[in-house]
């Protein structure tokens, strides 16, 4: 179990750096929002980013899935009914985000077709449809988050800490989601939300997936 656990936490680490790399490289530095031309300015200037940045999205989901089918391995001979709603959950989350990635995909469709300099609106408004849709997967995925918590909680797999982490983590993913709905996007509550995401999803998930990979896990028991 113990090898899983970390065969678990190595896919774990891989995803964070993946995905977060493709964040923060393409969806938050090469997409100006409320600016259609420098979006796609940035984007043409930089096609070859942009285009790594959608595969590494691809890869994300791939990993995403062996990750969810782990979980239901490692939880499921004590906690069948939470392993099976979690790990739906997570592929519900990627089925979600892999539908918003078409958006993206219809940007490269514009710049292979030549036109995506003269329709600088749709460029944005494609890369703005990719963004939401990710936040609202990332609502789901929170409450994967959430259950996940509650399968380490009572099978004492890892240490209980990671528990309450994770579930804090899972909470504030649904909150931001909910946030982008609900409030102005530069409304000081939204700032705080967004700040206490960070700060909770990298003690919650970078916490679980470091000690995974060095701790791997225990035998999960019902208790």
């Amino acid at each position: 179990m113990k090898s899983i656990g970390r065969l678990t936490g190595a896919l774990y680490l891989l995803l964070a750096i993946i995905g977060g790399s493709s964040y923060f490289l393409v969806s938050e530095t090469l997409i100006i929002h409320g600016d259609d031309a420098a979006t796609t300015q940035n984007i043409l200037s930089n096609e070859g980013l942009f285009r790594a940045g959608v595969a590494a999205w691809l890869v994300t989901a791939l990993i995403d899935i062996v990750i969810a089918y782990l979980f239901y391995w490692i939880f499921a001979p004590a906690s069948p009914r939470l392993a099976l709603m979690s790990m739906v959950f997570r592929l519900i989350y990627v089925s979600v985000h892999a539908a918003a990635l078409t958006s993206l995909f219809g940007i490269i469709s514009l710049i292979d077709q030549g036109a995506a300099a003269g329709m600088p609106d749709t460029v944005l408004r494609l890369a703005e449809a990719h963004l939401n849709g990710f936040m609202v997967s990332l609502l789901i995925f929170g409450v994967h988050l959430m259950l996940l918590a509650v399968m380490i909680y009572r099978t004492g797999a890892v240490p209980r800490l990671f528990a309450v982490l994770l579930m804090l983590a899972g909470g504030a993913y649904a909150a931001d989601t909910f946030a982008l709905a609900l409030l102005p996007t530069a409304s000081a509550a939204s700032g705080y939300i967004d700040h206490a995401v960070t700060i909770l999803a990298t003690a919650g998930e970078i916490g679980f997936l470091l000690w995974l990979l060095v701790a791997g896990i225990r035998t999960p028991h019902v208790r």
